[in-house]
């Protein structure tokens, strides 16, 4: 294993036993390619058939790997932050572990760094998922594009390579409720972008599943934008200022005319409007009260058990608070 590497490439694996021969194979040509010093940084997301130990076997064979042993399956965002927090090289290449990323793709995202980029994120010209699903997408990436805060771009997931200095100033936020693709438009940096294909899964299906996409929607559109909050404000104001005319107008209707019509319909209508006025404004400030919570707790993002290289055990457990994101060999 090289001390000083040029290329970290860092992917989360969980239960990914068939695709992680073919995986590191794939990578480890890819990065020879570029002529540089690498490392590859693989972080084991609590998986429970045999990850680790294919993993471990693998690391024997190339000795630029590495295994980071998380204690329990924390899910996608938080082991690649473990990822991230690990690497050591001046470039930071992140992908997913299912070879939907393809690692062929790394040669040209190193040469656009050496060129002088500080972000060169993967952009999905075609996705090997199912129509809805797309349809899904793409919803979901034009939503947040019109209400981010930061400018996010469409089609872009969290394949990209970052500059040492844009990995430690993601590595600086603290935030627990994490959207990769919007931390990184946050930080900034000189960007662009390389067109791929991105295909479907080769082995097995999706981890993630349709409960874990919306997850992450809402997350991302919580996370990254204020816009609901406002336009909740914005709608309850006016619901005011209705509701005030309104009282208003019925006062003037009783006192000046004899059009006054005694009833309950329109004290129930007003009361069932201002419910719903109150119901949807508290369901929006409901999500922003929940990041707070979970922010609140600053609870460890992760725990590693142990750090595999050249198949030996070479580091022990540390978390983000204890290292402050470094990793530390004992």
């Amino acid at each position: 294993m090289n001390a000083f590497p040029v290329i970290s490439v860092v992917f989360p694996l969980f239960n990914e036993e068939k695709s992680v021969y073919e995986l590191i194979g794939r990578t480890v040509t890819a990065c020879k390619a570029t002529g540089a010093c690498f490392e590859i940084v693989t972080v084991n997301d609590g998986s429970t058939d045999g990850t680790y130990e294919r993993l471990v076997a693998l690391s024997k064979m190339h000795p630029e790997m590495r295994i980071i042993d998380l204690f329990r399956n924390v899910g996608h965002m938080a082991a690649l932050t473990a990822g991230i927090h690990c690497a050591k090289g001046k470039a930071v290449v992140i992908m997913d572990g299912d070879l939907q990323d393809p690692p062929e793709l790394i040669p040209r995202l190193f040469m656009q760094w050496q060129s002088g980029a500080e972000v060169v994120y993967g952009e999905r010209t075609h996705r090997g998922e199912g129509r809805f699903q797309r349809a899904f997408s793409n919803l979901f990436y034009w939503l947040l594009s019109a209400m981010s805060d930061a400018p996010i771009p469409r089609q872009a997931g969290t394949f990209c390579l970052l500059d040492r200095r844009i990995a430690d100033m993601l590595n600086a936020c603290p935030e627990r409720q994490r959207f990769f693709a919007g931390l990184r438009a946050y930080v900034g940096g000189r960007s662009i972008s390389v067109s791929y294909n991105r295909p479907g899964r080769k082995y097995g299906a999706s981890r993630v599943g349709w409960r874990g996409l919306l997850r992450l929607a809402r997350t991302a559109l919580v996370s990254f934008s204020k816009v609901p909050l406002r336009y909740a404000s914005l709608f309850s104001l006016l619901s005011a200022f209705i509701l005030f005319f309104t009282g208003v107008t019925a006062i003037v209707i009783r006192l000046f005319t004899d059009l006054a019509i005694p009833g309950w319909a329109t004290f129930t209508a007003l009361i069932g409007f201002v419910g719903f006025v109150q119901s949807a404004v508290l369901a929006i400030m409901a999500e922003y009260i929940a990041v707070i919570f979970d922010e609140t707790k600053a609870r460890p993002l992760y725990g590693i058990r142990s750090e595999v290289c050249d198949g030996h055990l070479v580091a022990s457990c540390m978390t983000r608070e204890e290292h402050v994101g470094q990793c530390v060999a004992v």
